[in-house]
């Protein structure tokens, strides 16, 4: 699955693989960051439709919005990590690739895609869309 990040207020976009995007979440939530949890898919909102059992997940791609406030503390908590995470590749991985830590995962040229992710966060509210 790829989820395809778009800012609402301004033309920025980003696109993370399940387990790219997985672990920013989870490395988030390790440095302080609370999920407000998303809004209803705004494409139902178009259609004046409402998902009753909507559980606010980050983990699908339906068009769910994150809220300003949410997407600022979600980079404030991402930044937190950046002094812990080596600025260097890892020469070594497990054989099962699940088990990389979040450190490890954005370890040396993935660092510099989680600073831009922060930035991203800046800008405010966005959607998580398929594409």
């Amino acid at each position: 699955m790829i989820y395809h990040l778009s800012s609402q207020l301004a033309i920025s976009r980003q696109k993370f693989s399940r387990a790219s995007w997985t672990r920013i979440l989870s490395l988030a939530m390790f440095y302080g960051w609370q999920p407000m949890g998303t809004r209803v898919p705004s494409i139902t909102e178009l259609h004046g439709l409402v998902f009753e059992d909507w559980d606010g997940t980050y983990l699908t791609n339906d068009g769910q919005i994150v809220v300003t406030e949410d997407a600022l503390s979600l980079g404030t908590a991402l930044e937190k990590s950046l002094d812990d995470i080596p600025d260097f590749n890892l020469e070594v991985y497990p054989p099962d690739l699940s088990q990389i830590n979040p450190f490890e995962f954005f370890a040396g040229d993935d660092k510099q895609r989680l600073a831009e992710f922060i930035k991203f966060c800046r800008l405010g509210s966005f959607l998580i869309l398929r594409i």
